[in-house]
C-alpha cells in the first residue's frame, strides 16, 4: 500500500481539526442555550448559535442521540472543576460541610441542565440518554457518600448501612435541589441549610456523632 504523503497527511489533519472544532462549537452552543433556559434547543437554534448551517449539525452527528451524548460529555467537562475530592480523614462535621458546599455549587451551576434532562426524560427523543445520565449521577453520588463515611458506617448491618448511604445519596440528587430551589422557592442559602440538616440527621440516625 502506498504511503500517505506529507501534504496529504496535513490536509487530513486539517480536516480532522476543523471537524473537531465544529463538533465542539455545536455542543457548546447547545449547552449555552440550555443554560439560558432553552430546555430543548432546536437544530436551527443550535446552528445559529454555533455559526454553522443546520445541515452541518447532521453532517457531524448521525442523529440527535449521538449529539446528545456529545453534549453530555462536554457539559461534564465544564462542570468537572466543581467536583473536588474530599478527604475521608477530616472530621465528620467537616466532611459534611465540604460535601454540602461542593454540591451546592455544582447543583446550582447545572440547574438548567437538570431541567433539560427532566424534559428529555419525559418527552424528549433522547430519553434513553437522559435516563442513563441520571442513573450514572446517582451511582456516582452513592459511591462518594460510601467512600466518605465508610469508617463511621462499617459497624452497621449491611441492610441498614445500605439504607443510610442511599438516603444520603438521595439527599444530593439534582431533582431534590430543584424541588427546594424552584418549587419551594428557597434561596441558595436556605436550600444549603436544608441539605446540611438532612445529611446530619441521617448520620445521627445511624448513630454517628456530627
Amino acid at each position: 500500500m502506498a504511503s500517505v504523503s506529507l501534504a496529504t497527511a496535513e490536509v487530513l489533519d486539517g480536516r480532522q481539526s476543523r471537524t473537531a472544532r465544529s463538533k465542539l462549537a455545536i455542543c457548546e452552543a447547545c449547552l449555552d442555550l440550555i443554560q439560558e433556559g432553552v430546555l430543548q434547543p432546536s437544530a436551527d437554534e443550535v446552528a445559529k448559535r454555533a455559526g454553522l448551517s443546520r445541515r452541518s449539525i447532521f453532517n457531524h452527528f448521525a442523529d440527535l442521540s449521538e449529539l446528545y451524548d456529545a453534549v453530555v460529555d462536554v457539559g461534564m467537562e465544564r462542570c468537572a472543576p466543581l467536583l473536588v475530592e474530599i478527604s475521608d480523614r477530616e472530621p465528620v462535621a467537616r466532611r459534611v460541610e465540604r460535601l454540602v458546599e461542593m454540591h451546592t455549587e455544582f447543583l446550582e451551576a447545572t440547574a438548567m441542565f437538570t431541567r433539560s434532562l427532566t424534559v428529555q426524560a419525559l418527552v424528549g427523543s433522547t430519553v434513553d440518554q437522559a435516563v442513563r445520565l441520571s442513573t450514572n449521577a446517582i451511582e456516582h453520588q452513592r459511591a462518594e457518600v460510601e467512600r466518605l463515611f465508610d469508617r463511621e458506617l462499617e459497624g452497621l448491618a449491611p441492610e441498614t448501612r445500605g439504607e443510610i448511604i442511599d438516603a444520603m445519596a438521595a439527599s444530593l440528587a439534582p431533582l431534590l435541589w430543584e424541588t427546594m430551589r424552584w418549587i419551594r422557592g428557597h434561596s441558595v442559602d436556605q436550600a444549603r441549610a436544608i441539605l446540611r440538616r438532612t445529611l446530619i440527621a441521617i448520620l445521627r440516625d445511624a448513630g454517628v456523632e456530627v
